[in-house]
């Protein structure tokens, strides 16, 4: 599953779940979606940090971590 994927749902999840709160319709249903958000946002966490749709270049040799549009003399700080 994509990452974009596991944020809109989990976003629907909370616009549910803030709009019956601020209706007041159901406890019991307020009380579960409460109750299931730490499992919603677990899920979305693993499913962003194991997507791998993405594909990013491999580091060559001697080379650390960093940006790859910028020459080794362009990340200075001043």
């Amino acid at each position: 599953m994509k990452a974009s994927t596991a944020v809109i749902s989990a976003t629907i999840y909370l616009l549910v779940y803030m709009i019956l709160f601020s209706t007041g319709l159901s406890i019991s249903i307020l009380s579960y979606l409460f109750l299931t958000s730490p499992l919603v946002l677990i899920w979305m966490v693993f499913t962003i940090l194991k997507d791998d749709t993405s594909l990013y270049p491999e580091l060559e040799a001697e080379e650390e971590w960093g940006y790859k549009d910028k020459k080794r003399g362009d990340l200075g700080m001043f």
